[in-house]
């Protein structure tokens, strides 16, 4: 059976109509590449950043203040069915779960590593709408919050942060119960956007 939170995609398409309407989701180019994308905490602001920009193997993701650097610049690929790898514009490797940590668990950090392609689930994501007043399944404006689900350990990109709320800049990125609500206590870890810098728009579909 699919995690919960997966069964909130059939709320994006009835979302789409009003969201271009409102002039959020940024025009869709005939391509399975969606190029030099921000992933943006939606509570803070902060970017997802590799580490000091460094192009190392294991490397992990962090917040930082928006800077600009292609360190904070992803290319997310389609690999089917939903599916996406996240790619550092400054390594050309791809965010997935660290190796040699023993159980996948909550907790467990992300890390950059070579691309590997199509096969490999822990590099794979998928970006699920998580947005207020859209529980009942109604018609709503999607505003591009989403959860990004790890299709290997089905749980979803979170920030190391105990209290829940608010992340502060630093805070490691690492897998956790994705979670049901935007109401549930530890929200702020894990709802993101897609920013395009170049547009200055929010990118409700990556494609």
């Amino acid at each position: 059976m699919a995690h919960p939170v997966l069964r909130k995609l059939a709320v994006a398409g009835l979302a789409t109509a009003a969201a271009l309407a409102a002039g959020v989701l940024a025009p869709a180019p005939a391509s399975a590449l969606t190029p030099r994308v921000e992933l943006v905490n939606v509570s803070t602001n902060l970017r997802a950043d590799v580490m000091w920009a460094s192009t190392a193997d294991a490397t992990g993701a962090f917040l930082w203040p928006d800077n600009t650097s292609a360190s904070q610049l992803f290319d997310l690929q389609s690999t089917g069915g939903g599916w996406f790898t996240i790619k550092a514009r400054h390594s050309g490797k791809c965010l997935m779960i660290r190796r040699n940590v023993g159980t996948v668990g909550n907790g467990t950090p992300l890390a950059q590593y070579p691309c590997t392609g199509q096969g490999y689930q822990s590099e794979q994501w998928k970006f699920v709408p998580m947005m207020l007043n859209c529980e009942a399944q109604a018609l709503c404006l999607d505003t591009g919050q989403r959860v990004i689900v790890n299709r290997y350990s089905g749980r979803c990109i979170d920030t190391a942060n105990p209290s829940g709320r608010k992340p502060q800049q630093q805070a490691v990125l690492q897998l956790w119960d994705c979670i049901t609500t935007p109401k549930a206590w530890n929200a702020d870890n894990q709802i993101w956007k897609i920013f395009d810098p170049a547009t200055r728009r929010t990118i409700t579909q990556p494609y």
